[in-house]
This record gives structure tokens, sequence and C-alpha cells, in this order.
């Protein structure tokens, strides 16, 4: 569900682009769901760099950064972080509201020196997991290069973070990235008063967070230093064309690239031809393994669409990330997915062995593409429903604030033309009773957008990475830095280094090194 995509990077962004679903859930849950695979799915050959001229740090290098390409703390030894908790505003921006909430926040500052400074990972759409702080992660070596104590902070409504008893109508209106961000300016003033020495304090995020980190510089740049912006979609879209038109680029850079390409068309084609007839959906029904008895409502059909095309856009937005610190299995890849697709002379039975192959890997018996109950679970506003693990919050905030609706609205990509706007727009009605449109020209005018202004940024992307049309690419002025990584995908610099990392991904990972620099020491 283009809307709801958004969330499934939630899960694995959350903070730090952890690929985790929220609370180990269930990824079987939310796929049986279809939640799962429509998210805030919130680049080039080669590195290319607004700053080439940076000296390289090769201290770094020797030292850190190829650390852990071929040994590494096995998961088992990793101590993880302790939930600690912190005293938060619940309305920033009303004076005569003095409610409060406690708010999640984990710390590591075993290479922590007086005098060093604050790494404070911003939390995103889903928990914060205290393997990010525990692993050797990139902000983890960076911590280390320049003895940095490191924090992560849990975004209001996402994990063990609960503003209020619901998530009702009345309590999502204190979700915004506004309050989020001044939650952040709130924690890192009070946290860094405890600290033995004034220290300088870097913001880092993912995705969404990543957004938060850029914004948090420009909105606050007396509290923070600097921001590493991953990921980052900055720019808020209602119509997120853009999306598919990445997946199909990156599919394409595949070794069987072009015939993956057109057998997805041609398999999309006899899909929308089959869909017009009941004979046709009938068929849908058993060669696709359907839950439902019968395809026949227009919302089911339309989430048929949407889930089939999400089943390339997870794997593609992932692709090869270096999640293998966090545990669990390999996850396919676009390599994976093209075999697959070009491994017969059909390619509609190639779709179907890829469907097949979904549905083994995810360990599910059927694909169920039900609007009704989708839609059913993200309107239960309890703490304790499925859709509380993220898809309601992070739903809201796009029908509301981002959009980042990921629909078949381009004719330059492969999924055809049965998820339209609507289908994304009427999801918000559907759920919450929400008639306009989300405000995207608000949110681009309060935070700048791709034009985005401030100092003291970074925004590593990468080529694969459908979220990087949204975020930017260029340098904007002398201190706002653009890290273009070719054959990476959805915040990869974020990840622990491995053997298996391209060599841009490397050298992307050192010019941040060289960006904190400066920015600590001004």
């Amino acid at each position: 569900l283009p809307a709801i995509f958004a969330w499934r990077c939630a899960s694995s962004c959350i903070a730090s682009c952890s690929r985790q679903l929220p609370a180990k859930v269930t990824r079987a849950r939310f796929r049986k769901s279809r939640i799962a695979m429509r998210a805030l799915l919130v680049l080039a050959s080669a590195l290319v760099c607004a700053h080439a001229a940076l000296v390289r740090d090769s201290a770094m290098n020797i030292g850190l950064m190829r650390h852990l390409q071929s040994t590494g703390q096995p998961l088992q030894n990793l101590k993880l972080p302790s939930d600690q908790w912190f005293t938060q505003t619940l309305d920033h921006f009303d004076p005569l509201n003095n409610q409060t909430f406690q708010q999640r926040y984990q710390v590591n500052s075993t290479f922590y020196k007086t005098g060093g400074p604050l790494f404070v990972l911003l939390g995103g759409e889903g928990p914060i997991n205290g393997m990010w702080l525990a692993a050797d992660t990139a902000i983890m070596l960076y911590a280390q290069q320049f003895n940095a104590v490191v924090v992560q902070l849990e975004h209001r409504f996402y994990g063990k973070t609960h503003p209020l008893p619901d998530l009702s109508m009345d309590s999502l209106r204190y979700l915004t990235s506004e309050q989020a961000l001044a939650d952040a300016a709130v924690f890192i003033t009070s946290f860094r008063a405890t600290l033995a020495a004034p220290a300088p304090a870097i913001v880092f995020g993912g995705s969404y967070s990543g957004a938060l980190a850029a914004w948090f510089r420009i909105k606050y740049p007396h509290i923070a230093a600097g921001a590493i912006a991953s990921s980052a979609p900055v720019l808020a879209k209602l119509d997120f064309l853009q999306y598919h038109e990445v997946v199909q680029e990156s599919l394409s850079t595949t070794a069987q690239g072009p015939l993956c390409v057109s057998n997805i068309k041609q398999a999309t084609a006899k899909l929308q031809n089959l869909a017009q007839t009941p004979a046709g959906l009938a068929q849908i029904v058993t060669d696709f393994k359907l839950c439902q008895a019968s395809l026949s409502d227009p919302w089911d059909i339309m989430n048929f669409f949407s889930s089939v095309a999400s089943n390339f856009d997870g794997i593609v937005q992932y692709n090869k990330d270096n999640r293998g610190f966090e545990g669990g299995p390999v996850p396919p890849t676009i390599d994976d997915a093209c075999r697959i697709m070009t491994n017969g002379s059909d390619a509609y039975s190639n779709y179907i062995a890829f469907n097949n192959y979904i549905l083994q890997t995810g360990s599910q018996s059927c694909f169920d593409v039900s609007y009704s109950e989708m839609v059913g679970m993200l309107r239960n506003a309890s703490w304790d429903g499925a859709g509380a693990e993220g898809g309601r919050q992070w739903t809201y905030q796009t029908c509301v604030e981002f959009a980042y609706f990921q629909t078949s609205d381009s004719p330059n990509q492969p999924f055809g033309t049965m998820f339209n706007l609507t289908f994304s727009l009427q999801q918000c009605v559907d759920i919450y009773g929400i008639t306009s449109v989300p405000n995207v020209d608000w949110t681009n005018t309060f935070y700048g957008g791709t034009n985005i202004g401030g100092t003291n940024i970074v925004f590593p992307n990468g080529q694969i990475d459908p979220w990087h049309a949204l975020s930017v690419l260029q340098r904007e002025g002398p201190t706002v830095n653009a890290i273009y990584i070719g054959g990476t995908a959805h915040c990869a610099d974020m990840y622990p280094p491995s053997s298996a990392d391209v060599a841009g991904l490397t050298d992307a990972r050192e010019l941040i090194v060289n960006y904190l620099k400066g920015f600590i020491s001004s």
C-alpha cells in the first residue's frame, strides 16, 4: 500500500535503518496483512562526492573502517544498552499545556572521554534497537574515532514511547515531525548538561529519521553542530512517481536486467488482462495462492497489484544491506529476483514462481491482499493492536505531512497502472476519515524540500535506493554536501563494514569522518 509501505522502512530504518520489523514481529504477520509490502520504502556505479577534494583520513581507513571486513564481535557477546527514560513535554507549542510523557532512550559511553562529542541517533517510525549501539555499526566506529558518547532517542508514539493512552485521532494530533524535533532539542540540551565538559552534538539518522536529522540542523543550529542524514527523503511528495522508476532502473543493473524488466512488464500486462473478467480473476486467485476465495472487490484488486509490486520494492530498497549483525536469514537480492524472472521463457510463469518464492521466504501459505482487513487493522487505535507496532502511526504521518505515495502512475515502470494516487488517498479516508490531501506544500515550505538551507549537513544516498529521488544529490552551498554511492541501497552507509562492501561505500564512510572532524572542530 503506497502510503503504508513508507512504514516498512520504518521498521527497518527506525533510528538507523535497522531491517528488523517492530518488536521482531511478525514479519510474517505484516507480510500476510500486506502492510510490510508497501513501505516508506523514509546511486551511479562509482562514488560521486561534492567534496571529492577532501583529504582522506588514512588512520580511519586502516584503524576502523576496514576492521570488520574479515572479523567482527560475535552477536552473542554483544551487551545491549539498557532502556532509560526522559520526562518529555507533550506539546512544545502550547505554553498552557503542562502534560508530559516518558520518552525512551539508550546510551553507549564505551568510547567516551571527557570533552568528546555527543552523537545522537534520532529515532524514526518504529522502536529503537539497542543492537545499533552494541555492534560495530558506522556510528559506533565514528564514536571510537572521536571519543564520543552515543545516544539513540525513540520517536514519540513509536516503540515503547507512548505519550498518551491510545492512538486515537485526538492523540495522533501530537504526532508531527515538528513536535519530534522539539523533543530532540529538549532532550539533547538536558543530556548534554550531564556531561563532564561542554561537547558539540551531532545528529544522525536514516530514512525518515535522516530527514529529521537534516531538519534538526536547520531548525536548531545552536544545539547541533552538524547532521549526517542518510537516505533522507527531505522532499515531501504527493505522487511519488519516481519510486518505481528507480526500482526499474535498479533491476536493470543486474546481469539479466533488460530481460528481467521486460518480463515483469509482460507478466503485469497479462495480469491486468486477467483482471478484466471473473474467470481471469479466479485464475489469479489460484495462480498467486491468494488467501481470499475470490477476487472481486475493486480495492482488493488494486491492493493485489500494489502488493505484487511491493515484493520487488522491498528487495530493491534493501538490496545487499549488511543486516547480518542483527541476526536472521540472508534476504533475497535483486540478482535473485531477476534470476527467477528470467528462468523460463514464459514471463507470467516466472512471475508466479517469484510470488511462490516470496511466500516461501516469508513462511506464508497464502498471499493476503484483503483491503478491508488491512484497513480494519489500521483503524484500531489501541496500543495492543497490530497496527500500533508502527503501521497506524506512520500511515497517519504520510496522510498528514509527507504523502510519499508510491503509485503506478508513471509510464516508466513495469508494474502496470492499477494502483494510482486515488488508491493511496482512499486509505487516508478509510483509516482515519481524512478527506483532505496531505499538506506536502506546507511541509516543503517549512523545511525547504531539496533546496534545504542550513550548514554542516551531509546527505549519503545509494544508487539502488528508490528514496534517493527525494533526497539531496548535489552539493548545496559550501557546507551542505551530498555523497552518492554507486551500487548501494537504503541507508547502506549506516551498517557495519563488510568484506562485500563496494569501494564507494568504504570511501563514503571515510568522507563522513572528514566531515565530522570539521563539524566537531568548528
